[in-house]
């Protein structure tokens, strides 16, 4: 058997039971049909300040035996989901090994699914009830509502708002773009905005349709509206369900992340490991650090770059307006980071200045409205390296110079299940630093109504 540890001297290989068979009955868990139950599941928060708890946890990771929400990181608490069955054994491995830790979340399915009326899931459906299935930005809503909005709002306004299915999801949903452009012949620059792409990030894709229908609501205010520039000088294209299939599924299970594409092997088939990782998955650097090859990882990368229809086509979307788009922005959640490029490794960058001054400029905007801070820089500076990572794909294979990617809200405390009385602070806030970005990137391309002051342009190096 291959070995599962080998830290400080304890090798768990000598008994594998202690780990393989709790997981094993984890597994067997996500396939008994039905709602998936997180009761009993706990979130262990763990601080790896020192070389024994990093090299323990970084251990644990590379087995793909753990549903990690934020990769070792030795500046910042690692977060792991563990199901009751791994709970014993790992405790136990922490007290042995001296590793502090804390119980960050004592029963997840309290959070997802608790019997008091003020949790998520009782609460978001009688919001959901209140508002007559219509869309609205009080309760996480389900992919038909988001997806019948977005083609509403073509019907209402087609003079500025028209939806595209450019493709189809491994199980046939639609890949729908939201684009809004008060017209022109084709040449206006433009922006990119995605959100879901990991499925159980709900905040994204509420936050991205919240940005959306603001927008929407400036163009059909016309110049009246201070922010008029936004809709008429820059054309935006907006996907809020990058990962549809994975999205609906959390209905299902509210923690799944990936796709659900098929994969083979017996892991894959007695066990219920399907999906990919679709953030893993873009053609650039892809197969790098922070993914796997394992079909049960959370982090798995694909049989190859661009294995899933969600990403390729999406790939293919983007490229071809690859001249037309000046800013990629991609929505996740949670930590509270604005990424520039590269995500795939801590590697140097040539215009470095010029991406954090435009994501430090967002993050104040951003903290302007809630007061909620953001931090700014690359992946591997402040989390994690991620190879084939959507941003590094419009950056190195589209050439789209200014390409970030956003994690939303919280640091933690609720983390993916985010109460949704955040939603609309969320998208505050967001479109705030969305706005910020937007006006700085247009400067830099010398858009007559984004022509900001002499000093912002010396400072994006503008000649």
């Amino acid at each position: 058997m291959e070995r599962l540890l080998d830290i400080e001297g304890l090798a768990l290989e000598s008994n594998p039971v202690a780990l393989v068979l709790p997981t094993l009955a984890c597994l067997f868990s996500t396939i008994t049909g039905g709602r998936k139950s997180y009761n009993g599941y706990q979130v262990l928060r763990v601080n790896l300040t020192t070389t024994r708890a990093y090299n323990t946890i970084n251990g644990i990771y590379l087995t793909n035996t753990f549903d990690f929400l934020t990769p070792p990181n030795r500046d910042n608490p690692t977060d792991l989901v563990v199901c009751p069955e791994q709970l014993l054994p790992l405790k136990g491995l922490f007290t042995t090994l001296r590793i502090p830790y804390e119980v960050a979340v004592p029963n997840l399915e309290k959070l997802i699914q608790p019997q008091e009326i003020e949790h998520e899931t009782i609460e978001n459906n009688l919001r959901r009830r209140q508002s007559d299935g219509a869309m609205n930005w009080n309760a996480y809503q389900k992919l038909s509502t988001i997806q019948n909005w977005m083609e509403a709002q073509a019907h209402d306004y087609p003079q500025f708002a028209q939806t595209e299915n450019y493709g189809t999801s491994t199980e046939g949903r639609h890949l729908k773009v939201l684009k809004i452009s008060t017209g022109g012949d084709g040449t206006k620059p433009a922006v990119w905005l995605d959100g879901g792409i990991h499925a159980r990030e709900w905040i994204s894709p509420a936050t991205v349709s919240y940005i959306a229908n603001e927008l929407i609501k400036i163009a059909a205010e016309g110049e009246s509206n201070e922010n008029y520039k936004l809709v008429n000088s820059v054309d935006w294209y907006i996907n809020p369900n990058l990962n549809p299939d994975g999205y609906e599924y959390t209905q299902t299970d509210r923690m799944w992340r990936k796709t659900r594409s098929g994969n083979s092997g017996f892991l894959a088939s007695a066990f219920g490991c399907i999906g990919t990782d679709p953030n893993r998955n873009w053609e650039y650097q892809w197969g790098g650090k922070g993914t796997s090859n394992n079909p049960c990882s959370q982090i798995y990368r694909g049989t190859s770059a661009a294995s899933e229809p969600e990403v390729k086509l999406t790939q293919d979307y983007v490229y071809a307006r690859r001249e037309q788009i000046k800013l990629f922005l991609t929505f996740h959640a949670y930590s509270q980071m604005i990424f520039t490029p590269w995500g795939y490794d801590d590697v140097p960058i040539d215009d470095k200045e010029e991406l954090m001054l435009v994501a430090r400029n967002a993050a104040k905007a951003l903290q302007s409205v809630h007061n909620t801070e953001f931090q700014s820089g690359s992946s591997p500076e402040l989390l994690y390296a991620a190879a084939g990572g959507s941003e590094d794909f419009a950056k190195g294979k589209a050439g789209i110079k200014f390409a970030y990617c956003y994690e939303l809200r919280d640091t933690g405390k609720y983390g993916f299940i985010l109460p949704p009385d955040q939603i609309i602070p969320s998208g505050e806030e967001t479109f705030a630093a969305v706005k910020s970005m937007v006006g700085d990137v247009m400067a830099y391309y010398r858009v007559p109504e984004f022509e900001q002051s002499e000093q912002i342009i010396q400072d994006l190096r503008l000649k």
